[in-house]
């Protein structure tokens, strides 16, 4: 049989399924507790600028786990890096359904974000390692819906939850699932690559941990101490020598983490910053509106869900004519159409009224949304053209690792936005004070949507060069 004869077998389609199902109910996650937060802000006497962390913590720690995928690929056997992956998911999620106090989430939260940061690269590997050559395009357009499909869908799940039963069963609903994942996951797993032991760089990797969490708890800082406050300074400033230290070290290794040779294309680069700016945004947003819905419209937790399924569920239904839109026009329209109809969501969230109303919300969202789709995964498949084949690897980890970490900073920065508002002193009712804080928080996603015209001008402008 020849290759593009090859099928891909049953244990093979197993396999992806149940490695498919636990990233999918591990995303899922990420974004349907913002729902809940009005509620457990009430039940557990916490602020915005703290509960926001169980969306931030769950992040970050997806992010930092990404960095190591390739590492514990080559070292470790895949099932056991899933059933790590399993165990880690369901212990965080019953912690977290069971938990009496605010710290015992955050905990659960972070224990079930490593089980997600060690799936999620591991989905991919396995489709690369299993599917044949003439069939991966598919199955791996079908893990990126995967990945678009369950934040957007995850506010939706978590209005359903709150409204007709509690906000823990968010996190027990979910545990059946990761038991099926992993019987059919261990009964059909297989190894498709010999391991080595290739020496990790601890040290580098330790440098960018304490950099992302330094920022992270920096930007949290902010709306108690302020922008000028000395925590967030101090946090900007230690971030930016462990990152100077990473790339000092970086120039001279020969350990395994992330080769920063990728970092030397212009075209890259651009596209990376921009897809951080676009992640950033659509997790933001996440939490956002369904915050504003039910603080500001006064509205229940289910239509806080509900208000971002409509664009949520045409967005990635749309997602594949996008992809095929680069494919047959080239990455600069889509891209561009992509990037304007994504700025004009926003500047009808930051025009559209002092109070915007429910059906507003929905339209301006399903526009943000539509927007969103087609520039997102667009603008990662132009920026891997911009590097060669060998630093291919490096740029898929960083785009991963950037659409999480983008993810945890646009909800701290977000928040933060919003509780300055809240804690300004105005004479004014928290409703108003939520949503004028909402309000700056649009325009602030609005000026990186602007941002990004220019970063896509540059990278196209450098790839016409070199082509």
């Amino acid at each position: 049989m020849t290759q593009n004869q090859a099928k891909l077998s049953r244990r093979g389609l197993i396999a992806i399924l149940a490695v498919a199902v636990l990233s999918f109910i591990g995303i899922l996650t990420e974004t349907s507790l913002n729902v809940a937060f009005p509620t457990i802000m009430k039940q557990f006497d916490v602020k915005l600028a703290t509960v926001q962390w169980l969306t931030t913590g769950y992040l970050l720690m997806v992010s930092l786990l990404m960095i190591v995928s390739a590492f514990l690929n080559k070292r470790f056997k895949t099932r056991s890096i899933f059933i790590t992956a399993v165990s880690f998911f369901m212990l965080g999620s019953i912690i977290a359904a069971v938990a009496p106090t605010f710290g015992i989430i955050l905990l659960g939260r972070i224990i079930s974000a490593a089980g997600t940061g060690l799936c999620i690269p591991l989905m991919f590997n396995v489709i690369v390692e299993t599917v044949p050559v003439h069939q991966i395009g598919y199955y791996m357009g079908i893990a990126g819906m995967v990945l678009s499909m369950a934040p957007a869908f995850g506010p939706t799940f978590g209005g359903v939850m709150v409204y007709f039963l509690s906000w823990r069963m968010i996190f027990w609903i979910v545990v059946p699932f990761a038991i099926i994942a992993l019987i059919f996951g261990m009964a059909s797993l297989e190894q498709h690559h010999d391991l080595s032991h290739p020496d990790f760089d601890w040290v580098r990797y330790c440098l960018l941990a304490v950099a992302f969490v330094s920022l992270s708890l920096g930007f949290n800082s902010v709306s108690t101490a302020g922008w000028l406050g000395k925590a967030f300074l101090g946090s900007v400033v230690l971030a930016a020598i462990m990152l100077w230290f990473f790339i000092r070290i970086s120039k001279t290794t020969t350990k395994m983490l992330l080769n920063i040779n990728v970092f030397k294309s212009k075209t890259f680069v651009s596209s990376l910053i921009a897809y951080f700016f676009l992640q950033f945004a659509n997790i933001g947003m996440s939490f956002v509106l369904p915050t504003y819905v039910q603080i500001v419209n006064h509205q229940s937790a289910l239509i806080g869900g509900l208000i971002l399924l409509p664009g949520s569920f045409i967005a990635s239904a749309a997602t594949p004519l996008f992809g095929k839109m680069l494919d047959d026009k080239g990455a600069k329209l889509p891209i561009l159409l992509g990037n304007s109809i994504f700025a004009a969501g926003l500047i009808g969230f930051v025009f559209g009224g002092k109070i915007l109303p429910i059906g507003l919300i929905i339209i301006f969202y399903l526009i943000f949304t539509f927007g969103r789709s087609m520039v997102l995964g667009n603008t990662m498949t132009f920026g891997l053209t911009g590097v060669s084949n060998e630093l291919r690897a490096d740029a898929n980890a960083s785009f991963t690792t950037a659409q999480q970490f983008a993810g945890s900073i646009g909800t701290t920065i977000l928040a933060s936005i919003i509780s300055i508002s809240q804690n300004s002193g105005q004479s004014l009712p928290q409703y108003q004070l939520t949503a004028i804080g909402s309000r700056y928080a649009f325009a602030t996603l609005l000026v990186l949507a602007l941002i990004n015209f220019g970063l896509y001008h540059q990278a196209f402008k450098k790839n016409e060069r070199d082509n």
